[in-house]
């Protein structure tokens, strides 16, 4: 799959218009290793149009959501950086950019009443298919967004397909029977499936270590933080009946089973006796707190923690990420005590020491020299396949006839042999390589290609669109000056 989408990003750049749905759809997701140029908060300029990190930052997320998904929710940020998700996002904003230009030049503009119209049609806005308010500001809320931002955004997206609109144009006949013939050639050939596991491979420390050496931003740290604590524990008081009663009967809707129901006060009694403590030690926190800003007191505890620890709780690390260096937080509940925290430094990722990394490199590196040898084998079988299944004629739509290969592997089988002019080779999938040889050819008859004709002509548009649309970007490159302020950082 990575193998796959590092060959086709060529293909993806040209299709990430961020849109609305996988704008409201993703989460926030942390981006690699890069720094700030000369522009604080602008990270590139194209002509007139400014690239802003908040833009970077959601289109990252986005673009990551996405692969996370064709990947089976196994990506991380190491494997984001192999397949250069944030050169993809930057360059993707950049054309958004020229195309901001192009349509600004041209008198292409949104009104506010089509801003209004889109966001009263997104499902994620509505409640029983209708608009709902409350809905809409807390899914913003959610996602950390004002309404002005994500308003703003929905301006852009908008303006880039209105603007891509003018570029869709009619598909002449010769086009769709040249298109259809590419789509539906048909191959018969001999095949053979190698897999990574049969492929047996050591490793020498020095292999280890030049693979370590080529690929160590890949093994980065977390962003961690380092803090200073003071920790204030309860109160040991033992309050009596009539304030525990109070309490109950004030908070009693917080105390319910698994099936909603409010439980009685002697069950939940301890619980109550627990908060009332903490309650009761919050000034002596507040007092800590005040010392400790004043200079008049000492941290206890000193620790570097990652991001996202799960000793502090989701609403701390909050604070705790949006704090500038030496802050000092009000006291937090960290679970039955308060804690006054102190913010001394966030630490960027950096790569780790191959010692740390070690059992993580040895992996890494023994799947590349397994692929290695699972491409060599495969290319060297296919000059030896005489007595390997022989399939039907197949297209590029044929997932199903190719065992014992899934759907998925026989969909990227396809499209790396049709894409090829080689009649025989090796083709290596996530953890299998297909070693095959071509033994014949044909084309669809027109009754075949006209039963597809709306796939034909769907792929038609799809394609003619990206290539026009691509011709439209090299030529805008040319007439708007494009300014970097990001730069990754080694």
């Amino acid at each position: 799959m990575i193998s796959w989408m590092q060959k086709h990003r060529k293909y993806l750049v040209v299709t990430i218009w961020i849109s609305v749905i996988a704008f409201v759809g993703a989460g926030f997701v942390g981006w690699g290793t890069y720094q700030y140029g000369a522009q604080s908060n602008n990270i590139a300029k194209v002509g007139d149009i400014p690239v802003t990190m908040q833009e970077f930052q959601t289109a990252y997320g986005n673009l990551y959501q996405q692969y996370n998904r064709m990947m089976g929710g196994k990506l991380n940020e190491a494997t984001a950086k192999q397949l250069g998700l944030e050169k993809q996002v930057l360059q993707s904003l950049i054309y958004q950019a020229l195309l901001k230009n192009f349509a600004k030049e041209h008198g292409i503009i949104v009104s506010d009443k089509e801003i209004q119209e889109t966001i009263l049609s997104i499902p994620e806005f509505q409640k029983n298919g209708l608009f709902d308010k409350t809905t809409y500001l807390n899914v913003l809320k959610n996602l950390q967004l004002k309404p002005k931002a994500f308003e703003e955004h929905l301006r852009d997206q908008i303006l880039l397909n209105k603007t891509l609109a003018l570029l869709n144009l009619d598909i002449a006949p010769l086009e769709l029977e040249a298109f259809g013939a590419a789509i539906f050639m048909a191959d018969k050939l001999r095949y053979k499936i190698l897999r990574a596991d049969d492929m047996n491979v050591k490793l020498s420390d020095d292999e280890i270590k030049s693979y370590w050496e080529a690929h160590k931003n890949d093994y980065m740290t977390p962003k961690r933080y380092k803090l200073a604590l003071i920790w204030v524990e309860p109160s040991q008081i033992t309050p009596d009946d009539q304030t525990i009663e109070e309490y109950y009967k004030e908070h009693r809707l917080n105390f319910k089973d698994g099936d909603g129901k409010v439980l009685p006060l002697e069950t939940v009694r301890p619980k109550i006796i627990e908060q009332l403590r903490l309650k009761a030690s919050k000034k002596e926190a507040q007092r800590r707190y005040i010392a400790l800003k004043k200079g008049k007191a000492k941290a206890v505890e000193e620790l570097v923690v990652d991001a996202g620890d799960p000793r502090f709780p989701v609403e701390v690390w909050q604070t705790i990420e949006g704090a500038l260096p030496n802050t000092i937080l009000k006291p937090k509940v960290v679970g039955q005590r308060y804690a006054v925290i102190k913010v001394i430094e966030s630490i960027l990722p950096h790569p780790k020491p191959l010692s740390e990394a070690y059992n993580e490199v040895k992996k890494g590196a023994l799947i590349e020299k397994q692929r290695n040898l699972l491409r060599q084998k495969s290319e060297e079988m296919a000059e030896h396949l005489e007595n390997a299944p022989l399939s039907d004629y197949i297209t590029r739509n044929s997932v199903d006839k190719i065992p014992p290969l899934s759907r998925d592997e026989a969909a990227e089988f396809l499209q790396q042999l049709f894409d090829s002019n080689q009649s025989k080779g090796g083709i290596l999938l996530s953890d299998k390589a297909v070693s095959y040889a071509i033994v014949d050819q044909k084309l669809l008859d027109r009754e075949a290609l006209s039963n597809e004709k709306a796939l034909i002509e769907d792929n038609t548009k799809k394609m003619k669109a990206n290539l026009i649309q691509q011709h439209l970007i090299d030529q805008l490159q040319q007439q708007y000056a494009v300014e970097i302020y990001l730069k990754e950082t080694e």
